[in-house]
């Protein structure tokens, strides 16, 4: 009998954690794996990072159009592993922003292994963007904070600044005449 009463006690006061994953600290949230990741501020970083990577792109096709001599071959193929580089730290940062999105929707990370078959990434990317997690906790931790309306307008001006300058590259005579259009 008295067993029975010491589990009672015990069951009652002990609260059990989130199972696996707790949300990371601050400072490691951009990179962390860990946590749940919301529609808008998903499009929102990924926004963001498109945008410097897009500058970053551009940038020395329109100096070199308004001044010739400074794109020599030494500088071009700088260029050319800076960018690998930038790249490779962008696709790992779009990594890890989709796999939590993706436990945002009560989905494994490996739901990330899809994307490299034709069709079904294009199904994945839609998941992404537009489908809302689940309500309340899963096992990949407590729901994200909902956006606020400052991250909402971050997020179209990131939007509108990344179609302003892809349409600029792409109609700015430089890129026209190194595409042979």
């Amino acid at each position: 009998m008295r067993l029975n009463s010491m589990s009672s006690a015990t069951s009652s006061s002990v609260t059990l954690p989130l199972p696996l994953y707790s949300v990371p600290s601050r400072s490691s949230r951009l990179w962390s794996t860990r946590g749940r990741i919301g529609r808008i501020r998903y499009c929102s970083r990924l926004a963001a990072v498109g945008l410097i990577y897009n500058l970053a792109l551009f940038v020395p096709l329109y100096l070199d159009y308004l001044y010739p001599a400074t794109l020599t071959q030494s500088t071009f193929t700088i260029l050319i592993y800076a960018y690998a580089g930038l790249y490779s730290v962008f696709t790992l940062f779009a990594i890890l922003q989709a796999k939590r999105r993706l436990n945002d929707q009560g989905r494994s990370g490996w739901a990330l292994l899809l994307g490299l078959i034709p069709l079904i990434n294009v199904w994945l990317v839609i998941t992404l963007v537009f489908f809302r997690g689940t309500p309340g906790s899963n096992p990949f931790g407590p729901p994200p904070s909902p956006s606020t309306s400052s991250e909402t307008k971050r997020f179209w001006c990131l939007l509108i600044l990344n179609i302003a300058v892809a349409s600029a590259a792409i109609c700015y005579g430089p890129l026209q005449f190194h595409l042979g259009l």
